[in-house]
């Protein structure tokens, strides 16, 4: 599952808890679309050496108005459509001024029903620009919920994943593995098998880029830079040639921080990841292949990423420097070279037609691990774990490495302005200090807190709100104005919290909610909230029923002591719609909120009369 940088992470599933009204239909007419000549893609990019795509896009745009369909019902306004690519391995999707709004969000499911995104309004930064996917396979979901009617929703474009099977400078049977989870080839160690820790902190700064072009989507890899005023802007530093020949839509760039394994081995499934949608160029210099990005957020704290060091220094030629990079954008991986690197003292000539000058580059044998498509742009790192250059290319494989690393002392001053230099971003006060260490995000504490109402406004006091966590739970219990709060959480961990209140069953029903109940059923009157539905079905059958008016009327006249099949109330999400999420889910909390709130519903109180 992606989990993006949005209100903190991306929401997971949750347990559903109730269904009532009519529902959607179970299937949507799907909309086909047309493969493109994948065979023509692979041989353009061989010919044209720059780095290869494996998304390509599709003609077809897709808007609410004119694709898909609407279905109001009890929850509001419901928009699906399903794509169907044949043949594709995955499809990435992008949209711009995504209309979300209070209780609105859209939910993007694979061909196998699971949930791949989740975005919210609570997610909303600036722009409404969001890149999503892969979806893996060739058949994708789509399904956006709006409480105030039908709204215009467009995906700007739809690109088509192929299993690549052509990698420049690897032979026929390396060249053969495909890209993504599980295709570097098994000479890569996973940065889980060594226990050094400058390499182990330096990794926490390596992020896997989805580089998205008007003709395209490729892999390279990026580093998160500190700057000398430390003050974590987030700079990403990779390589020029990864967007070189293309056109660039770096809005819908995507970065994916934390995508590997956490053992030594390969894991079976493909690990979750963070993901940061959306960047600005600030500099690109083609004598060094350097290319340097400004993300549109910064990670949050909780996902512990570094910000790297760097060492500009001239005719600096350490010894045992290493690379952490996403080959063949599999999971995060490390190379070694335990010698002395060197520093290249004639011009390069690559496939692409650059031509890069002499001492612009470090020369670097791997002594462990090699590189990749997927690998361009990979922090090379001196042993203190600082950055010292950036992967360009060269050649390489399980039994031989000669790699060009892009020497930062060069990209400096690059070409003498801001938009072709390091020097006015990584040190922005011209400092001229010529190394800086990196910077660490460290786990904090956050308050969670967050209000209980009636579906009226009434504050519902004396709720106990339940805080689970990896280290047990904890009891908050909400005040004279339905308040709760929990104090110093630490980040970096799952909770959910949920609500509970029983014992007064009785409280709130009178002869009105029997009479609104029947004129319900017999179709003279419409319920006067949605949470009404959940409130009169008082013997749990899903449904308004005569049941319901028995189980009342035996309450009213004191025949029973209570209600048997439900509790006294009802604690819902005030951002879900039916069915109704019943708790709060916080996957990896990253960040504290005040706005936990959760809508109280009175079993019986039809009319919600009830004041606490």
């Amino acid at each position: 599952m992606i989990r993006p940088l949005l209100f903190g992470l991306l929401v997971v599933s949750c347990t559903l808890l109730y269904a009532q009204g009519p529902q959607s239909p179970a299937t949507v007419a799907e909309i086909v679309l047309t493969p493109p000549d994948i065979q023509q893609v692979v041989e353009e990019d061989a010919r044209s050496g720059l780095v290869p795509r494996f998304a390509v896009p599709l003609k077809e745009t897709i808007s609410s108005d004119h694709h898909g369909q609407w279905t109001a019902d009890v929850r509001g306004y419901t928009w699906t459509c399903d794509l169907f690519a044949p043949g594709a391995s995955a499809l990435i999707l992008t949209t711009s001024e995504l209309p979300l709004e209070p209780g609105s969000k859209l939910i993007v499911r694979d061909e196998q029903n699971r949930v791949v995104e989740t975005i919210s309004y609570r997610d909303l930064r600036g722009q409404a620009l969001f890149t999503l996917g892969p979806v893996q396979g060739e058949r994708c979901h789509l399904e956006f919920q709006s409480p105030n009617g039908p709204v215009e929703l467009n995906l700007d474009h739809i690109y088509y994943a192929f299993n690549q099977d052509f990698k420049p400078g690897l032979d026929a049977e390396e060249a053969g593995r495909g890209l993504g989870f599980g295709a570097s080839l098994p000479c890569n160690v996973n940065i889980a098998c060594t226990n050094d820790p400058d390499i182990q902190l330096a990794s926490k700064s390596t992020v896997r880029i989805m580089c998205v072009f008007q003709e395209g989507i490729s892999w390279c890899t990026g580093a998160l830079m500190n700057n000398v005023r430390q003050d974590k802007t987030p700079y990403i530093l990779s390589a020029f040639h990864c967007q070189y020949g293309y056109t660039p839509l770096y809005q819908f760039w995507a970065y994916h921080f934390r995508y590997q394994s956490s053992t030594c081995s390969n894991p079976a499934e493909e690990p979750d990841f963070y993901k940061v949608t959306g960047s600005q160029l600030r500099a690109k210099w083609a004598d060094s292949d350097m290319l340097l990005l400004e993300m549109d957020q910064s990670p949050p704290d909780a996902w512990e990423s570094h910000y790297a060091g760097w060492n500009r220094a001239d005719n600096y030629l350490p010894s045992a420097c290493f690379m952490i990079h996403h080959p063949s954008a599999d999971i995060k991986k490390v190379s070694v070279d335990s010698q002395a690197i060197t520093i290249w003292q004639t011009p390069v000539n690559w496939s692409n037609g650059i031509k890069t000058p002499a001492l612009h580059h470090y020369r670097v044998y791997l002594d462990l691990g090699t590189s990749e498509p997927g690998s361009s742009g990979a922090p090379f790192f001196d042993p203190q774990g600082r950055v010292i250059a950036q992967l360009n290319g060269g050649a390489a494989s399980c039994t031989s490495n000669a790699l060009w690393y892009g020497r930062l002392q060069r990209s400096w001053t690059g070409g003498g302005a801001s938009s072709s230099r390091l020097r006015d971003w990584l040190d922005p006060d011209n400092t001229s200090v010529t190394s800086l260490n990196g910077l660490q995000d460290i786990k904090t504490v956050v308050d969670l807190a967050g209000s209980i109402k009636t579906p009226v406004g009434f504050p519902v006091p004396n709720v106990q709100v339940t805080l689970a966590g990896p280290n047990g739970s904890s009891i908050s219990v909400t005040d004279s104005e339905g308040n709760y709060v929990f104090s110093q959480v630490p980040v970096g961990e799952d909770y959910t919290i949920t609500a509970a209140r029983d014992g007064d069953d009785g409280f709130g029903v009178s002869i009105g909610d029997i009479v609104l109940l029947n004129k319900y059923i017999v179709g003279l009157d419409a319920l006067p909230t949605p949470y009404a539905s959940v409130a009169g079905d008082v013997n749990n059958s899903g449904n308004i029923s005569v049941g319901d008016i028995s189980v009342l009327r035996k309450l009213l006249l004191d025949l029973i002591k209570g209600f048997s099949e439900v509790p006294s109330w009802i604690f819902v999400t005030d951002d879900s719609l039916p069915p109704y999420i019943t708790s709060w889910e916080l996957p990896y909390l990253d960040a504290g909120s005040d706005q936990l709130n959760f809508i109280a519903v009175k079993y019986g109180d039809v009319n919600h009369s009830a004041k606490p």
